[in-house]
């Protein structure tokens, strides 16, 4: 029954998140053949000052309601409550941090840009706490729903002021256009209204604080990011870094988030059965990283066609960093099931440990690097980051669970061999057959579906071949197959 339901959650957040990303996606490269590559780093750097204030008033009470066991009325009031509260404050500190940010980055246009952000947490800070009942009945139509709802709003007003004012202010409007759609669904989809209360504020606090205190961790080392490749390379190489980063956040968005969503919720309503919540966390490893890593690894590897047909010739920099970014979403999104299990055992300060231990190696590790290498070297110090994070997930996992750190790596083995049996032959094929071959238009498109059919042969024989050798041991293979026996039932 669990199972059935995790699948079948995850197969509608998949589908609402796959379409809003592609309409996401569609408002990117428009946006990007209309601005500038120093319009995207702006806006980078003043998404960085929202998420840093943000983070700083961090209190994730929508993931508290989901792990609650009951939930009553006065929790989901509570909940509302400290959302609108956070969002006041988020906006006013956005607003104080405005002209502090323009003067360390040189642009006074970033005080005008931060100031029009600040309406989105005013504005996502009234959403609908009851919204969330929906996730803890592990029903995710509605939000699958809304995520689409925000991003058609999105995608509507960013290309309207775009094409009318060719101006960064665009981008801004897009988000704060999809936070004013966003919430207004939310009381949509569920007619529920929320009261103003602070009883159940402790029953919070305990909880969330922990989680907060992570993301503001998170924050600070994306935010370290984005300040020092803006503040030594320049708002044009950073705009380039932005840009090739988020076609790398919209894998995260598409194949991580809805995975994390269900999860998070199946954990909690299995939390005082240990072997179970062992077996549920090593099959969805498994299962997760057999989807993800394949994607990711084969996102980089064509990022020069993707970069090339996408964006133009403006943004040939897009691509090493996609090259670097995609593998590097890989490795957070198999670490971010930890936060999944952590969260949903009640245990969000096992992690914060570990996730502010490793924001405080980046920051050195990150300057080091960008002073000695340019951006190459910050793509490799992200890269670091992101080894190191999964290595304290898999010890977080360990102390939580029992599971042993080889026991975690065993159950993503098999996809790890493929995917690398998968890079050397597409990589051969790129260097036998198209080392000459000109950037032009029709040629990446070309190339890459040649490369897309060599690359899912390869993955998908070398992991039925190593699924063979380990004696057919059940996994996602055995799942595939039965899939394809419902489909085609001489099989």
């Amino acid at each position: 029954m669990l199972k059935s339901q995790i699948l079948k959650g995850t197969s509608w957040l998949l589908a609402g998140r796959l379409v809003s990303n592609l309409l996401g996606l569609a408002s990117t490269l428009i946006a990007a053949r209309l601005l500038m590559p120093e319009d995207f780093g702006l806006m980078a750097i003043a998404m960085s000052v929202f998420g840093i204030a943000s983070a700083a008033v961090e209190l994730p009470v929508g993931a508290a309601l989901v792990q609650m066991k009951t939930a009553t009325k006065a929790d989901f009031d509570t909940a509302w409550t400290i959302n609108v509260l956070r969002g006041v404050i988020v906006s006013v500190l956005m607003v104080i941090a405005a002209w502090p940010a323009a003067m360390i980055v040189g642009d006074d246009r970033l005080i005008g840009l931060v100031a029009a952000l600040a309406a989105y947490p005013l504005i996502t800070g009234l959403r609908n706490s009851w919204f969330e009942q929906y996730i803890r009945d592990m029903d995710f139509r509605r939000e699958a729903l809304l995520d689409v709802v925000m991003k058609v709003t999105s995608l509507a007003v960013t290309v309207w002021i775009a094409v009318a004012t060719r101006s960064y202010w665009a981008l801004p409007a897009g988000v704060v256009g999809a936070a004013l759609a966003g919430t207004a669904a939310s009381y949509l989809l569920r007619p529920q209204l929320p009261a103003f209360s602070l009883a159940s504020f402790r029953k919070f606090f305990g909880f969330s604080i922990w989680i907060g205190l992570g993301n503001v961790v998170d924050t600070f080392r994306d935010a370290t990011t984005t300040f020092f490749i803006g503040r030594l390379l320049g708002n044009a190489k950073l705009g380039a870094f932005a840009l090739g980063s988020q076609f790398a956040e919209r894998l995260e968005l598409v194949l991580y988030t809805p995975m994390e969503r269900t999860l998070f919720a199946a954990f909690s309503s299995i939390q005082e059965d240990a072997a179970r919540v062992r077996a549920a966390y090593l099959r969805s490893i498994h299962i997760g990283f057999a989807i993800i890593l394949p994607v990711c690894a084969g996102i980089a590897l064509l990022a020069p066609e993707i970069i090339a047909v996408a964006l133009g010739p403006n943004w040939s920099l897009a691509a090493q960093v996609l090259a670097f970014a995609a593998p590097i979403t890989a490795l957070y999104l198999l670490a971010g099931l930890s936060n999944a299990l952590a969260n949903a055992l009640g245990q969000p300060k096992a992690l914060f440990r570990f996730k502010a231990l490793s924001a405080a190696l980046h920051a050195p590790v990150l300057v080091l690097a960008i002073v000695n290498y340019g951006i190459e070297g910050a793509l490799w110090a992200c890269a670091f980051t992101a080894g190191g994070w999964c290595f304290f997930s898999f010890h977080v996992v360990a102390k939580l669970t029992g599971l042993t750190i080889p026991s975690q790596i065993a159950a993503v083995s098999r996809t790890t061999l493929s995917v690398v049996g998968m890079c050397t032959v597409v990589l051969l094929v790129r260097h036998v057959l198209f080392a000459d071959m000109p950037l032009e238009w029709i040629n990446p498109v070309f190339r890459a579906i040649v490369m897309v059919g060599v690359g899912a042969i390869t993955y998908l024989v070398a992991h039925f071949v190593l699924w063979q050798m380990s004696g057919r041991q059940e996994g996602v293979e055995t799942l595939l197959l039965s899939l394809l026996r419902r489909l085609w039932p001489v099989l």
